[in-house]
């Protein structure tokens, strides 16, 4: 559906992507997400982009000795072995809408799994969106600084949980893939996406970090901590944890280095500075102005783009200024004559 949309655009208008789009190409603002890896490999030009990210995501795992190889014949009766695939992404910039990166996660079918059987308990607490807007209109009001944090692969820098059968939770890579073997599993020895109780996992282990330096959760919100100045950091930090992304705000800009550069000795992970980009949307942080703006540009402009909708002139609605509306304005009955 995705193409066709495409091509429609492009028949419509041929100067589309040159005068409209400006920097942004068209691929940028509208290629899909390959929904598996046959499709992905079918892309003629972003092929060897996957295959590459492929490639690094294996690796990366392996190197970090999230698995153990095991032959099929060796494992008990009551083993339980999982199949696994590949997810594909193409991050864009939030600003640009150009393509940053062609991220490639590997994902244990999970949805396979039985709660009580191969896991116990999959809740992790997850700021809500609100409490990210919260935290920087803190910071705008207090003149606070106000960073972020970006964790590689959080899930497998988590310590796993005890869970499984015998213990164990073992997978087998997606046919076609480089690192499949006929007769041949891997046991998970971290948190592997995919796997229900994983984020919880990962909770867990920044709770347990955050604790033990001297942090605070923030009233009801368990993935918000804060930590008064004193001892060994010298002004308040306030760190809302949304599972791999972090914002961070802190008044004392040596302070603010100090804690990141702890956190990324214990986390692997993008230490990103001023925060530009979180969760979507795009942030413009004015310290001297004392404001924030969050944005979604680039989600609207691919919204119009994919629809063709872009060439369509706004229409003002007619309603007299000051007026507001409420559910108790809406008729209880409608008029299908309103509705051509």
């Amino acid at each position: 559906m995705t193409r066709v949309w495409r091509a429609g655009v492009q028949e419509r208008d041929p100067q589309f992507r040159k005068e409209q789009v400006e920097s942004m190409s068209m691929a940028d603002a509208l290629e899909p997400d390959p929904a598996n890896r046959k499709e992905a490999m079918r892309h003629e030009r972003f092929r060897g982009f996957w295959l590459e990210a492929e490639h690094a995501e294996w690796k990366g795992l392996w190197e970090k000795g999230c698995f153990k190889k095991w032959r099929s014949s060796d494992l008990k009766p009551n083993d339980r072995v999982f199949g696994s695939r590949y997810h594909y992404k193409i991050k864009h910039c939030q600003k640009t809408c150009k393509i940053t990166k062609f991220k490639v996660r590997l994902v244990l079918q999970g949805h396979r799994m039985q709660e009580g059987l191969d896991y116990e308990d999959s809740f992790a607490p997850v700021p809500h969106s609100t409490v990210g807007r919260l935290v920087m209109s803190m910071a705008a009001a207090e003149n606070l600084h106000l960073h972020s944090l970006d964790m590689a692969q959080a899930f497998i820098q988590a310590d796993r949980l005890p869970e499984g059968v015998n213990g164990r939770i073992f997978m087998t890579p997606q046919p076609g893939c480089e690192e499949y073997e006929e007769g041949v599993v891997y046991e998970c020895l971290r948190p592997i996406y995919g796997v229900p109780s994983s984020a919880r996992a990962l909770w867990v282990t920044l709770s347990k970090w955050f604790g033990e330096c001297g942090f605070e959760t923030v009233g009801f919100e368990d993935s918000v901590w804060c930590r008064p100045a004193g001892g060994q950091y010298g002004a308040k930090i306030i760190v809302s944890a949304h599972i791999d992304d972090l914002l961070i705000a802190c008044g004392d800009l040596k302070v603010m280095q100090q804690f990141k550069n702890d956190f990324l000795k214990r986390f692997e992970g993008t230490d990103e500075n001023d925060v530009e980009q979180y969760l979507g949307c795009e942030v413009i942080f004015d310290r001297e102005a004392s404001s924030v703006t969050l944005r979604q540009k680039v989600y609207a402009e691919r919204v119009l783009l994919l629809y063709g909708m872009w060439g369509c002139a706004p229409v003002k609605t007619q309603l007299e200024p000051g007026t507001r509306l409420s559910k108790a304005d809406c008729p209880q009955h409608v008029d299908p004559a309103l509705h051509h």
